[in-house]
């Protein structure tokens, strides 16, 4: 960080070719920090103002002299042109011009208009202070709209042979738009390599083996790697790996049984070796099956293969409106401005949304209202092609079309059509079915085997509505609660070392204090109660533990000292355990509905197929 102080009678007018500055009014501490609490209030404005490229400070003692009111720091890497005002000043026509390239100088009263409410201003400095925006190309995860399926994760494993995507990296909240109180997106940039403008990784490799291609990518050329890592400890964002240059693998399941199986895949093996090691990171998928020559667009494993959208590829100065409102337009060269603009709330995605309801819409209306008019056994074509064969053709189709799914889910290595659009499909191909279906039965069961066949049915609509509900719902509640994002082994492993703490703790109490925390701090934090008060008050952790105890001060009114600090560590380990069951919960619900619907889906597909066979043979006899 370069830091520089306010213009004066003989200042210097400099001008930001590249990087980020923040103004802030002249006082002895050059940077005030919004706290959280503050990020989210739209009615206060920050005193500091964010600036990008090509804005220019000082120019208004080209004319006269002022002193400037400013402190100026700047961020990051930035490259400055320094103007002395003396000797400008001696240059009246070369003054003219650079005065004609600003409508006119800058007045304390347009940085005070400048000001931005706390929310965005507090957005601006997260983007800027973790170089996010320095990217060129960056992995952006709505944790509203994650599921923690860890499908981005095996997508670029499998096409790659090792993953170089870790679901933990920078989090960031942040306002859906620039509107005053709007809502706030939880956003998380994953541990995988950004395409930085000025890669580090690039300038600290000594063979060279690290350049930026054609495609834009920041890559590197194994056949000069020499392993040494240099790149990889370079890199500030944890995105190089090390990998063995002659990896194997555990063999992986082929044939039926990759597709039948219930267990996982089987993980590799840590690398324990520290010679013969190759450098690896995230190359955009270049050189793969998704990404063959001539192709209309760019394709990235990760993305294609969420079945959520919760993932993008982004570029930054264009995704966030909080940074384009800094650099007013973002330019793709000196002439043309970049107008482009990428969103979860993709366009495609709504017209999927309206063709799914229109046409689940209108095969319910048409059914129903043929039921009524001919009822299910009134032939209308022939002799036999009543209202009964045409839904449980359809709804065969729909089944039929239903399956496609998972066998999407298992194509990684070449262009398929991103997954979220299978899974609108799926979703709405199942209700499809599952509607003409049930219309199809009729009033009568038709035996034990069509009565099985219609109830597994049934339970897998219904598994997979709750399913539906889950994914909409759960990863909204777990940002609300979360705070940054966590997977769930480091959940599962923060619950024991706080559990340890707990322990040490109660060890170096007093026999009281002990006793306090065993009847009465433990067994109340612990509840049933106080985890769904987790769920339904959904509070700040700071805020609940503050609460938590002012509920208890009346039982440690006796303890002072060493015994008081004991006993309020203790409260605040037991309250942040329940936060931390609360998060594991959400995130085994998650799952917990998958393993019954592919049961019942296995079960029905089983009773279909000797249902058809008995209505074939009973057709044709």
């Amino acid at each position: 960080m370069f830091f520089t102080g306010p213009a004066s009678r003989s200042g210097i007018s400099i001008c930001s070719r590249s990087g980020w500055a923040r103004l802030a009014p002249r006082t002895e501490v050059t940077h005030i920090a919004i706290t959280d609490s503050e990020s989210r209030n739209w009615n206060a404005k920050s005193g500091e103002i964010y600036s990008g490229k090509w804005h220019c400070f000082g120019v208004e003692a080209i004319t006269r002299d002022r002193e400037w009111e400013q402190n100026c720091t700047l961020l990051g890497r930035c490259e400055v042109l320094e103007i002395s005002l003396s000797q400008l000043r001696q240059y009246p026509e070369l003054r003219e011009t650079l005065l004609l390239a600003f409508t006119r100088p800058t007045t304390d009263e347009d940085l005070t208009r400048s000001r931005q409410p706390f929310p965005i201003a507090r957005a601006q400095e997260d983007l800027i202070e973790t170089g996010l925006v320095e990217a060129t190309n960056l992995l952006v995860m709505d944790m509203e709209m994650c599921v923690r399926c860890g499908n981005c994760s095996m997508a670029c494993h499998q096409v790659h042979g090792q993953s170089r995507l870790l679901r933990r990296g920078i989090h960031i909240t942040r306002p859906e738009s620039l509107k005053a109180g709007s809502g706030f997106q939880s956003m998380l940039a994953p541990s995988v390599c950004m395409h930085c403008k000025d890669p580090e990784c690039l300038t600290g490799c000594p063979t060279g083996a690290i350049g930026r291609f054609p495609g834009g990518q920041v890559d590197i050329d194994h056949k000069t790697c020499i392993g040494c890592a240099d790149c990889a400890t370079q890199c500030p964002y944890n995105a190089i790996s090390m990998v063995p240059r002659k990896a194997k693998n555990p063999p992986q399941p082929t044939g039926l049984k990759s597709w039948f199986r219930l267990s996982p895949d089987p993980l590799p093996k840590a690398v324990e070796q520290t010679d013969d090691l190759l450098a690896v990171k995230c190359n955009l998928c270049a050189g793969t099956g998704l990404n063959p020559d001539g192709a209309a667009r760019q394709a990235y494993s990760c993305e294609e293969n969420c079945p959520t959208g919760a993932l993008l590829r982004v570029d930054p100065r264009i995704y966030f409106s909080e940074i384009r409102n800094i650099e007013s337009l973002a330019f793709k060269d000196s002439t043309h401005a970049v107008l482009r603009h990428t969103s979860h709330r993709e366009f495609a995605r709504t017209i999927a949304h309206a063709i799914g309801l229109l046409a689940t819409i209108i095969l319910t209306a048409l059914t129903i209202l043929g039921m009524f008019r001919y009822g299910l056994e009134t032939p209308l074509v022939g002799s036999w092609l009543d209202l009964r064969w045409i839904t449980g053709i359809v709804g065969l189709i729909g089944v039929a079309g239903v399956m496609t799914y998972p066998v999407r889910r298992r194509i990684y290595k070449k262009r398929a059509w991103p997954l979220r659009f299978w899974m609108l499909a799926h979703s709405y191909l199942g209700v499809i079915a599952g509607i003409l279906l049930l219309l199809h039965g009729g009033r009568t069961s038709g035996g034990a085997l069509t009565t099985a066949l219609m109830i597994s049915f049934d339970l897998v609509v219904l598994t997979g509505l709750f399913g539906i509900l889950i994914y909409y719902f759960v990863p909204r509640l777990l940002t609300r609660l979360e705070g940054n994002p966590l997977l769930i082994e480091d959940l599962t492993g923060r619950r024991e070392e706080l559990g340890d703490e707990i322990g040490a703790v109660m060890a170096a109490s007093s026999n009281e204090t002990r006793s306090l925390i065993q009847k009465n701090v433990l067994p109340g934090t612990l509840s049933i109660g106080f985890l769904l008060r987790q769920y339904f008050r959904r509070e700040e952790l700071s805020r609940l533990i503050e609460d938590t105890k002012l509920g208890y001060s009346s039982i440690a009114t006796g303890l002072s000292g060493a015994d008081r600090e004991n006993f309020d560590s203790a409260l605040e380990k037991a309250v942040t355990i329940r936060r931390v069951d609360a998060l594991i919960y959400l995130h085994q619900l998650l799952k917990l509905w998958l393993a019954p619907h592919v049961i019942f889906t296995s079960l029905m597909l089983a009773l279909m197929v000797v249902h058809l066979i008995q209505v074939v043979y009973f057709a044709a006899r």
